[in-house]
C-alpha cells in the first residue's frame, strides 16, 4: 500500500507576499520606466521639458512629427483584425461533434469576454511595451450563477514576476503577483463577505505607473498622470499571488489493459478499502505507483490580510505571457524601444527644416542705430505701407534687407532617411499605411515589399498566437470543472446557424442499459490550439477569388466555395437551392435530351415522308411510260404466242404431211387391181408435200 507524504503548503502570510512584491517591483522598476516611456513616446509625448525649452530659445518649433503612432496602427490593423479560430483535436472517446461544441464554446468564450477589444489592448502592449498579459479564470458568477471561463487583459506594469525565470512564458517563474490599487468601495462589491475587514485594510497610494515627466501639449493622459483624489476615496492594494506545487497522487495501472487511473489521497483510502483490489494487486495484475501533479495555487491579500488561499485544478500560471524581443529575462523589448531613437533624429531635423522656413520666408532687416524710426520698422512687411526712413539712411546703405542662404537638401533626404528606418523597425511602410505616393513603382516590386514585411510581421506575432493557444489549453484544463452542469448552448453549426445544445445530458443507452452522458464535458479532453495567422487582415473578395479558381481547377466545388464564405449569409438555405437549382437543370438537360431525340425522329420522318413523295411523284411521271412499255410488251407477247402458234400449225402439218408420205411409200395388197393409167408406178415415189 502507497504510503503519502503528508502534504502541506509553504506557509506564506500576507505579510511575506508584500515582502515578495516589494522585491520583485525593485527589480523591474527601471524596465517600467522604460516602458512607461515607450508609451508616451507611442502617444506622442516625445519631448522632454529641457528639450522644449531649448527648441524655443532657437527660434525652432517644440513639436514631435511622429511617425511612430501610424506605423502601430498599421501592425495592429494587420495582426488584430479578426477573430481567433480554435484548431480543437479529440482526445480518447471524444468524437468530432463533441469537439465542435468545444471549438463553438471556445468562441462563445471569447465573445462573452469581449475577447476583440481585450486581444487589441494585449496586441498593443505586444508592440510598444514589449510584453503583454491575458488571464484566464473562471466567473462562478456568469450565467446566472452557473458560472463561465472568462478571459482579461492584465496591464503588463500590474504583473510582478520573479526576476530568475528564464523562459519566455515564464512557466519556470517561482511565482507571479499581480498587484494593483482599487478603491474600497470596488472591493466591497467582489468581496461583500469581508467589508469589515477592507474598512481596516491599510492604505495605500503608490502606483504602479510611472511617467517620465515629458512635454505634453495635447494632454495625451496615461494611468500615470491621472489625478487621485485621495481624500474622498480611499485606496487599498490587492495582491494576487500565483505558485505551484505538486499534489501527491496514486497511479494505478491494469497489468493486462495497461489503463491508468489517478487517484487523490482520499480517493486511494477508498480503493484500498475494496478486497478484490488488494487481491488484484497482490496477484501482481495492478501496480500502483506515487507520482506528483502540478497545480497553481492562488493567494489573495488586500492590504495587510491573507483572504483566500487555493489550490485550482490547473497545471500552468492563469497568467499567459507574450514576450516580443525575450532576452532571457522577465523584462522584454517592444519595437518602440528600437524607433525611439530615428524618431528623435527625425524631431531635430523637421525642427531644423521648419525654422529655415520660416527664417526664408520672413524679411530680416540689418539696420544701423539712427537709420530709421522703431514704430517705422513696424511697417516693412505691410503691403502698400509707406515707411518714412532718415535722410541718406537708404543711399548710404544703413538699411540692408538680409536674405538666408537656402536649406541644404541633404536635411529633406535625412528626414526620408529617418522615416524609412522606423517603417523598417516595424514592417509598416508609407504606401501600406495608405500613401499611395510611397507605393513601389511596379507590381512585381510591390509584391516582394509586401511579402518582406508579411514574413517580418508573421515572425514577430508568432508569440501572440503560442499566447493564445496556451490561454486555449488553459479554458480546457478549466471546463470539466466550471461547465459541469446541464445547461443548454447555443452555438453556430457549420452552416452558420444558430441551434441549441445540451451539454452534460444523462441518458440510459438501450443497448447497455447503463446511464452515459451526451455532450460530456467533465470526463473528456481535447488538444486545443490557435490557427496561425487567423487573426490577421483578410480580403473576402481576394479569398472568394481564389477559392473559385480552385473551383475552376476543379479541386473545389461549390458547397466548398459556399462554406469558405465570410459573409453573413444563410449557407445552408444557399446550399439548398444550388441542390434544387442543379437538379432542375438535370432535370433539363434530360428534357433536351429527349426533345434532341424526338427532333432525329421527327426528322427522319420528315426525309421518309419526302422520299416516298418523291417516289409517288416518279411513278407519276414514269406511268405513262410504264403503260407504253406494257403495251409493247403484251404485244410483243401476243405477238410471240401467235408466232408459236403458227409455228405448231406448220410443225403439225409437216409431221402430217410427213406421215402420208410414209404411208404412201407402202406396197399395194394383192386384191387390189391394177393402177389406172396415168398414176406414178409404185416404184417412183412422189416428193413431198411443201417442198420443191
Amino acid at each position: 500500500m502507497l504510503k503519502f507524504d503528508k502534504f502541506e503548503l509553504p506557509e506564506m502570510d500576507a505579510q511575506d507576499v508584500r515582502n515578495e512584491y516589494i522585491h520583485y517591483e525593485s527589480n523591474s522598476s527601471e524596465w517600467r520606466y522604460q516602458i512607461a516611456e515607450d508609451e508616451e513616446f507611442y502617444l506622442g509625448k516625445q519631448l522632454t521639458q529641457a528639450q522644449k525649452d531649448y527648441l524655443l530659445s532657437v527660434g525652432q518649433p517644440a513639436e514631435a512629427n511622429n511617425k511612430i503612432r501610424p506605423a502601430v496602427e498599421t501592425v495592429l490593423s494587420n495582426i488584430a483584425a479578426a477573430q481567433p479560430e480554435w484548431d480543437v483535436e479529440p482526445i480518447g472517446k471524444m468524437d468530432n461533434r463533441l469537439a465542435a461544441v468545444y471549438n463553438q464554446l471556445m468562441d462563445m468564450v471569447w465573445n462573452d469576454s469581449n475577447g476583440n477589444v481585450q486581444f487589441r489592448e494585449c496586441c498593443k502592449d505586444f508592440i510598444v511595451k514589449g510584453i503583454s498579459y491575458m488571464y484566464i479564470y473562471p466567473d462562478y458568477q456568469a450565467d446566472a450563477g452557473d458560472g463561465a471561463i472568462r478571459i482579461k487583459r492584465f496591464n503588463p506594469e500590474s504583473v510582478f514576476v520573479d526576476p530568475n525565470t528564464s523562459l519566455s512564458n515564464f512557466a519556470d517563474a517561482a511565482s507571479i503577483i499581480y498587484s494593483d490599487l482599487h478603491t474600497k468601495e470596488s472591493l466591497k462589491v467582489l468581496f461583500p463577505e469581508f467589508a469589515d475587514e477592507i474598512d481596516d485594510a491599510q492604505e495605500d497610494y503608490d502606483r504602479n505607473e510611472i511617467s517620465s515627466g515629458k512635454y505634453d501639449r495635447d494632454a495625451m493622459f496615461t494611468r500615470a498622470d491621472v489625478s487621485y483624489d485621495d481624500e474622498a476615496r480611499a485606496k487599498v492594494r490587492k495582491f494576487i499571488r500565483f505558485s505551484k506545487v505538486s499534489v501527491p497522487k496514486a497511479k494505478l495501472t491494469e497489468g493486462i489493459s495497461g489503463k491508468v487511473t489517478y487517484f487523490d489521497e482520499e480517493g486511494y483510502k477508498e480503493v484500498s478499502k475494496d478486497k478484490r483490489f488488494q487481491e488484484l494487486l497482490e496477484q501482481g495484475n495492478i501496480t500502483e505507483e506515487l507520482v506528483y501533479e502540478t497545480r497553481v495555487r492562488e493567494q489573495c491579500v488586500i492590504g495587510d490580510k491573507l483572504y483566500y488561499d487555493e489550490i485550482h485544478p490547473i497545471s500552468d500560471y492563469p497568467l499567459v505571457v507574450a514576450c516580443n524581443e525575450h532576452n532571457g529575462t522577465p523584462y522584454p523589448v517592444g519595437d518602440v524601444r528600437h524607433a525611439k531613437s530615428p524618431q528623435r533624429m527625425l524631431n531635430r531635423t523637421e525642427a531644423l527644416l521648419i525654422a529655415h522656413t520660416n527664417a526664408t520666408t520672413n524679411f530680416k532687416l540689418v539696420v544701423e542705430d539712427g537709420a530709421i524710426d522703431p514704430k517705422e520698422l513696424q511697417k516693412w512687411n505691410i503691403p502698400n505701407a509707406v515707411v518714412r526712413a532718415n535722410p541718406g539712411a537708404l543711399r548710404e546703405g544703413k538699411i540692408r534687407e538680409f536674405v538666408p542662404p537656402a536649406v541644404s537638401s541633404s536635411l529633406y533626404t535625412e528626414k526620408q532617411r529617418y522615416e524609412l528606418d522606423i517603417e523598417q523597425v516595424f514592417g509598416a511602410y508609407k504606401y501600406m499605411q495608405g500613401y499611395a505616393g510611397g507605393s513601389p513603382g511596379t507590381v512585381g516590386e510591390a509584391q516582394i515589399v509586401d511579402e518582406a514585411a508579411s514574413r517580418k510581421q508573421n515572425w514577430k506575432v508568432m508569440p501572440i498566437y503560442e499566447m493564445l493557444t496556451l490561454a486555449g489549453r488553459l479554458c480546457t484544463q478549466w471546463i470539466p470543472f466550471v461547465y459541469n452542469q446541464q445547461r443548454v448552448m447555443r452555438i453556430v453549426n457549420d452552416f452558420g446557424n444558430r441551434e441549441e445544445v445540451q451539454v452534460n445530458e444523462v441518458f440510459i443507452d438501450d443497448r447497455t442499459g447503463e446511464l452515459v452522458k451526451m455532450y460530456d464535458l467533465v470526463t473528456t479532453r481535447a488538444d486545443i490550439r490557435v490557427v496561425m495567422g487567423s487573426t490577421r487582415a483578410k480580403s473576402p473578395m481576394a479569398d472568394l477569388q481564389k477559392d473559385l479558381q480552385l473551383l475552376n481547377a476543379g479541386i473545389y466545388d461549390k458547397t466548398q466555395v459556399i462554406m469558405n464564405m465570410k459573409t453573413d449569409v444563410d449557407k445552408q438555405g444557399l446550399i439548398q437551392r444550388h441542390s434544387e437549382i442543379a437538379e432542375l437543370m438535370q432535370q433539363l438537360r434530360a428534357a433536351q435530351e429527349q426533345v434532341k431525340e424526338l427532333s432525329g425522329d421527327l426528322q427522319t420522318r420528315e426525309r421518309e415522308l419526302f422520299h416516298s413523295r418523291m417516289k409517288a411523284e416518279v411513278a407519276e411521271a414514269t406511268k405513262k411510260v410504264s403503260d407504253t412499255v406494257t403495251n409493247v410488251k403484251a404485244s410483243a407477247r401476243i405477238e410471240n404466242a401467235k408466232q408459236r402458234e403458227e409455228t405448231r400449225k406448220v410443225s403439225e402439218q409437216n409431221s402430217q404431211a410427213a406421215q402420208q408420205a410414209v404411208n404412201s411409200n407402202q406396197a399395194p395388197s394383192p386384191q387390189e387391181g391394177q393402177a389406172e393409167e396415168g398414176q406414178p408406178s409404185p416404184q417412183q415415189p412422189s416428193p413431198p408435200i411443201g417442198l420443191g
